[in-house]
């Protein structure tokens, strides 16, 4: 409702936001400068605008998302109507349901640029979109559990490259799955890829804490289950999971306050992943009063990262360059 009436929402808020943006931001340009021809693949990517701003600056860069097929094609169609989205996503081999009867970048999307008037011109979208470094997937993951479905999944890998370094986002995404749902689409992405698989993964904890609980209660209230939140209720936990259970390697997690540097367990701040400047230009654009509450509150949010390779030499050495609280 705050923002559906234009309002700001509150600092605390913003400032969770900015940290979970600028720090996977900072992994994901780390993982590009390191291998440089590369591959992301991001579950979920919603209205998510990073993969069109990393193949504009990155040429070595391949950029997938995948979502439900409602949401995919609502993306779609605000490239294909952006003129200015669409020159950038499409340099070239673009492919699409709708087939453009003139030549000529420009005339292309022009002849793409469409009105949705109903439900049923909808419904026949093709969400799927593919350009030479940009692809857009409309699949719901939970069918990666079901073996009798992979083989509508190869309209998705025929376009993925297995042999390059890849990195997986989840930004509050798998934690709507069950434990048993992340587990196979862990493994189905370490099956496939014969380089560097890494995993990335954003997501809010309970800790068992009376501040856990709480946010157990509004989730429920919006309708929202989130099941690893409990499943899953602390950094060892969910260290536990990966490694034992889903065979990854070199794993690494933090909570958002230690990277935020608001963590004083044990009488020491340590630095914040993020620029000091950087920082203070951020505190005074979004004053917060309660660093206690801001400390709480990003305590119960964690940062995951894993890896599978084939090759043991082939590691994602830059993962290293940040303070983890567990390794």
């Amino acid at each position: 409702m705050r923002s559906a009436l234009g309002e700001r929402k509150l600092p605390l808020i913003n400032r969770g936001t900015y940290f979970r943006t600028k720090l996977i931001d900072l992994l994901v340009e780390e993982f590009v400068s390191e291998f440089k021809k590369c591959q992301i693949i991001s579950l979920g990517g919603g209205s998510d605008t990073r993969g069109i701003k990393l193949i504009e600056k990155e040429k070595e860069v391949t950029y997938h998302e995948i979502d439900f097929p409602e949401s995919a094609k609502i993306k779609k169609l605000a490239i294909l109507n952006d003129p200015k989205l669409f020159k950038l996503v499409c340099e070239t081999n673009f492919q699409s349901d709708i087939e453009p009867s003139e030549s000529g970048l420009s005339l292309i999307s022009e002849s793409l640029s469409t009105e949705i008037e109903s439900k049923e011109q909808f419904s026949k979208i093709n969400p799927d979109f593919h350009s030479e470094r940009y692809h857009l997937h409309g699949y719901d993951l939970r069918k990666l559990t079901d073996k009798d479905d992979l083989t509508n999944f190869q309209h998705l890998l025929k376009w993925v490259d297995s042999s390059i370094p890849t990195l997986v986002l989840s930004e509050c995404v798998l934690c709507y799955l069950s434990p048993n749902e992340n587990e196979n689409i862990i493994k189905f992405w370490k099956m496939w890829n014969t380089s560097l698989i890494s995993f990335l993964v954003y997501e809010p904890m309970s800790l068992n804490d009376a501040f856990g609980s709480t946010m157990t209660k509004n989730l429920s209230y919006r309708g929202l289950d989130l099941q690893t939140f409990d499943e899953f209720p602390s950094l060892n936990a969910r260290f536990e999971f990966l490694t034992s259970k889903c065979g990854l390697i070199n794993t690494k997690l933090t909570d958002m306050s230690d990277v935020g540097g608001y963590n004083n367990k044990g009488g020491l701040l340590h630095k914040p992943w993020i620029d000091t400047k950087e920082l203070q230009r951020i505190n005074r654009l979004e004053m917060i009063d309660e660093v206690e509450e801001i400390r709480l509150l990003l305590e119960h949010y964690c940062l995951s990262y894993g890896e599978s390779s084939v090759d043991k030499e082939i590691t994602f050495k830059g993962i290293d360059k940040w303070r983890w609280l567990l390794t």
